[in-house]
């Protein structure tokens, strides 16, 4: 980026910084309170209320904003979460306690694609592993959406609000929550709409980002005393029209449905405190094509229609107890999950079905899991156990479409070692070892080591989408990977000062590396299978990388804050560098508080990222991502207890860049551009 851009960038910034400071009244220095967060830098927990200091809703995007939480693009709708340069099934999202899976193999609908983030409270995000109760895997990290139980207001048991947003991004933005809340239970009645539209980058050029969702939900509680909570909750969100440059098709439909049933108790009994149940069934129908939003490719003289219809479903529970053994506190339990993956190519001209995609390909994990937490004065140590049981299967690997194709020969004719066994069982045991502790002048630390193994997905063991050359073939006899991390964090709060430092280093033996056949002939892919087949093996790698964040507030109505992290990946194996790992980045922020109203700046970049898998990834097609800068404001303003307004301009500089991690279609020379200036506005009003 050029030293005039930059210079424009920084200059904006230290306006919108220091600015407010020179009226600002000097006040009594009061206690730090950043971004509404809470815990270590490895788990902080947020309020969606201030994460959505946006003119862009959509959750991926929005996420961005945290911490060590990166996000690539494909389209408008659907950005897929990375940390610690991991992703996809590396990563645990629950939302409100439920898994859901995608319905494209290629990732246009990641789990946060049917998160609405107005439909929760809160985000907690955990970089690495902190914890083995929250699923199998996670060796990247957690993410948890959170919806609080209402709150019993005997002089106000029927609550609500709405709020309507527009801005360049979207067409409108609209929610509506109504709350009715009595000593016995309460009702939740909750809905969203969105349009998205075509933007324009930086350099005015259009980039196809368009998409429409719809979301709605009911929430019935039972509160028969403090210590019961009993919740069913029925909730569908949906997608309809969305583009994807970054891919050859788009997405006319996309639906999902969530079935909760959760249960709580506390102060049970001296023997069993605290239980914990949750049972979800989660359901995705999925269609995409490339000829409904877009114009279809022409294949020797004649127009080439695809279509690809796909359906998942995810089953769980989970029992969780809480016990006490003298000052150790133990949580234990049991998990179960089921997933079932079904997708079929077809000829969009016709309907003729060519591969089954995923050829019912099935995942069951049961689980045990226990973990302890023990005082040492200002120390406490815990320690975890999980062993997963895992049993995957592709039911239809030797079923016959209709042009009479198979994923087992594909499977056959991709790895040496296939022997027509679409069965695999694994047992996954999974451990951790973690100190956590105060010292004096407001210090605190954490070390720990941990060792996790993530289980193939059904996309990496059970793609099968064949060609005339090139292929996309998953690998059954894939290891699970192996995650050796060790994390180390310090940090330290003062009535006006908050720093935090962590480092971290993951040795992975077995990961599961996606990649084209070419550079891995040598490792179980037979020499006749086309080098730019898209394949999966196992490979041994190493990732690490650290985070900091600063805040400090100068006087009582002024917060400025920073972050920054830096990921490093290395496939061991081939002495390359992996592929999607973000470059160093992070944001600038400050905020002015007045009584009733608000002014902030966040100042957003990215260093240039020249460590790319030039194997996979080749540098004629994208080289190496530029450096970036963007500058945004936002405010917001009270009218009253019931009004508010608030007002902003993303990417200020209307700069032309986009995200190193961002994916564009294949043979392009470019990956999908971010958004120029975004001006926003939203009303809200609560009752």
């Amino acid at each position: 980026m050029s030293s005039h851009v930059y210079k424009k960038s920084m200059a904006c910034l230290l306006t919108c910084l220091y600015g407010p400071i020179a009226f600002a009244e000097i006040e009594n220095l009061a206690n730090i309170k950043v971004e509404d967060s809470t815990e270590s830098l490895q788990q902080k927990t947020f309020s969606t209320e201030n994460l959505n200091k946006t003119g862009n809703t959509e959750t991926g995007a929005t996420l961005r904003q945290l911490p060590g939480v990166e996000a690539s693009r494909m389209g408008g709708h659907g950005l897929e979460l990375i940390i610690r340069g991991q992703q996809q099934s590396q990563l645990n999202i629950l939302l409100d306690g439920a898994k859901i899976e995608a319905g494209c193999p290629n990732r246009m609908d990641p789990p946060t694609s049917y998160a609405e983030m107005s439909s929760y409270d809160e985000i907690t995000v955990v970089q690495g592993v902190q914890s083995v109760q929250h699923g199998s895997g996670g060796s990247g990290g957690t993410v948890l959406f959170k919806r609080k139980q209402p709150t019993y207001n005997p002089e106000k048991t029927v609550s609500g609000g709405i709020e309507a947003g527009k801005s360049n991004l979207l067409n409108y933005d609209m929610s509506a929550n109504i709350k009715a809340v009595t000593k016995q239970g309460y009702l939740i009645v909750e809905g969203s709409k969105k349009e998205g539209n075509n933007y324009q980058d930086g350099n005015g050029d259009t980039v196809g980002a368009s998409y429409d969702t719809t979301q709605g939900r009911i929430d019935l509680g039972w509160t028969p005393s403090d210590n019961h909570h009993l919740k069913a909750s029925y909730e569908q969100s949906n997608t309809s029209d969305a583009v994807y440059p970054g891919a050859r098709m788009d997405s006319p439909k996309s639906d999902g449905t969530f079935i909760r049933l959760q249960y709580e108790g506390k102060q049970l009994s001296e023997t069993v405190e605290d239980i914990k149940i949750n049972v979800f069934k989660t359901t995705v129908d999925h269609q995409m094509d490339n000829f409904s939003l877009r114009t279809p490719p022409i294949m020797m003289g004649s127009t080439m229609k695809r279509q690809n219809d796909t359906e998942t479903e995810v089953l769980g529970t989970k029992l969780k107890l809480t016990s006490h053994i003298g000052t150790t506190k133990v949580d234990y339990g049991i998990q179960t999950q089921n997933v079932k993956k079904n997708s079929e190519l077809k000829n969009g001209a016709n309907g003729q079905s060519i591969f089954l995609m995923w050829p019912d390909a099935q995942t069951t994990q049961n689980s045990v899991f226990a973990e302890t937490n023990t005082p040492f004065g200002k120390q406490n140590l815990i320690v975890g156990l999980r062993y997963d049981d895992v049993k995957a299967e592709a039911k239809k690997a030797n079923v016959a479409t209709d042009s009479n194709k198979k994923a087992s020969p594909l499977y056959s004719a991709t790895y040496s070692d296939y022997d027509n066994d679409n069965k695999t069982t694994e047992g996954n045991l999974n451990g951790l070892v973690r100190m956590e502790g105060k010292m004096e002048a407001g210090l605190n630390w954490y070390a720990g080591v941990s060792h996790t193994k993530r289980t193939a997905d059904e996309t990496e063991r059970y793609m099968a989408k064949g060609g005339s050359n090139a292929v996309w073939a998953g690998n059954p006899n894939l290891k699970p990977e192996k995650h050796n991390q060790l994390d180390l964090g310090l940090g330290q709060t003062t009535r006006n000062f908050n720093w935090q430092l962590s480092a971290w280093y993951d040795k992975v033996n077995d990961y599961i590396l996606r990649d084209i056949a070419k550079n891995q002939k040598d490792n179980g892919i037979k020499s006749t299978v086309n080098d730019n087949s898209h394949i999966y093996t196992n490979v041994d790698s190493e990732l690490y990388g650290s985070d900091l964040t600063v805040a400090w507030m100068p006087v009582h109505s002024i917060e400025l804050s920073s972050a920054i992290s830096y990921t490093r990946g290395k496939n061991t194996s081939d002495n390359r560098n992996l592929d999607g790992i973000s470059p160093v980045n992070g944001n600038l922020k400050a905020e002015y508080k007045a009584s009733n109203w608000k002014l902030g700046t966040r100042f957003n970049f990215a260093m240039e990222q020249g460590d790319i898998d030039d194997e996979y990834t080749p540098t004629a097609s994208y080289g190496k991502a530029p450096a970036w800068s963007t500058l945004d404001i936002f405010g917001d303003y009270e009218i009253g207890k019931t009004w508010t307004l608030q007002a902003g301009v993303d990417n200020l500089l209307d700069h032309a860049y986009y995200n190193g991690l961002n994916r564009g279609a294949l043979g392009e020379t470019y990956k999908v551009m971010e958004s120029g200036r975004n001006i926003w506005l939203k009303v809200a009003a609560n009752f």
